[in-house]
């Protein structure tokens, strides 16, 4: 049994082995946008199946062995949340897809195997660690953006519903509409509608400055102030998923180093035992 565990060990350790699975997964991801052409699927069918199947099986070897490389505890592979990920996302891919009521679920489900480059790109864990992260500090953030969106719809509804009711007739429909304007797209078109009128000679012209007012300030403030709030906040959390990633390495360092001594301590301990065993070994010269 020791002969499989260090066997497996070995193979999920090698640089070799974790290129090849990256290659697969790279592999997958092509193979899946290949299905996105009906007469590349038509014409290629049962190759593609054999070599999604191929796919699977070379995934759930994948999990086997690292299961394995655990040695007689299986358990601490599910410790790790990237293992756990790896995990689900071989096991949704193992779904069958024979029965037609599941195949449209199926074929969308595969695509997460896409999402397994996640774990073998350690700026991509890092990304997605810090974006996971600043999930409590960006609710607050969230928060002060719907109060802002609550109260300027309010104000668009009681100002500019009367007069433009496909964009501010009531709440809900406001709120798309600053949704939009917060996009930065078509927000022009929408505040000229009741900054410009029609002059006596029929030429457009200003007629308000008000609304100007009220888009320029929802657009300075959503767009640029909070928005800008949410990229701080992930880039705060990103600095701290470095630097307890930095301590890690520290940490494991000096445990190397004082592996490394004790390791010198004990060759030292050796080697004046061994001397004194050979002392006593020699003869006194003492006669009896």
């Amino acid at each position: 049994m020791n002969f499989i565990f260090k066997f497996a060990q070995g193979i999920t350790n090698s640089r070799t082995f974790k290129i090849f699975i990256f290659s697969i997964i790279t592999f997958s991801a092509i193979l899946i946008g290949l299905e996105t052409y009906p007469d590349i699927v038509q014409k290629y069918r049962n190759l593609i199946l054999f070599l999604d199947r191929l796919i699977i099986t070379c995934f759930v070897i994948e999990i086997g062995l690292k299961i394995i490389a655990m040695e007689k505890k299986p358990w601490q592979f599910f410790k790790d949340p990237w293992n756990v990920f790896d995990f689900i996302i071989v096991a949704v891919c193992l779904i069958p897809s024979d029965d037609t009521h599941y195949f449209a679920v199926f074929r969308i489900l595969r695509v997460l195997r896409i999402l397994r480059m996640i774990t073998f790109l350690p700026k991509l864990r890092l990304l997605i660690g810090a974006l996971l992260k600043s999930i409590p500090s960006m609710g607050y953030v969230v928060m002060l953006i719907s109060i802002l969106f609550y109260v300027y719809a309010v104000i668009g509804v009681f100002v500019f519903g009367a007069s433009d009711p496909l964009h501010f007739g009531d709440l809900h429909h406001t709120m798309v509409t600053l949704f939009k304007v917060l996009t930065l797209e078509g927000w022009i078109d929408i505040m000229n509608t009741h900054i410009l009128g029609a002059a006596s000679d029929g030429r457009l012209q200003i007629i308000s400055f008000w609304p100007f007012l009220y888009f320029a300030s929802f657009i300075l403030i959503g767009a640029m102030i909070i928005m800008n709030l949410f990229i701080g906040v992930i880039m705060n959390s990103m600095e701290e998923s470095q630097k307890e990633l930095t301590q890690e390495l520290r940490k494991i360092n000096y445990n190397n180093k004082d592996e490394e001594e004790l390791f010198k301590h004990l060759i030292s301990k050796l080697d004046e035992l061994r001397d004194e065993i050979q002392n006593l070994k020699k003869p006194t010269g003492k006669a009896l």
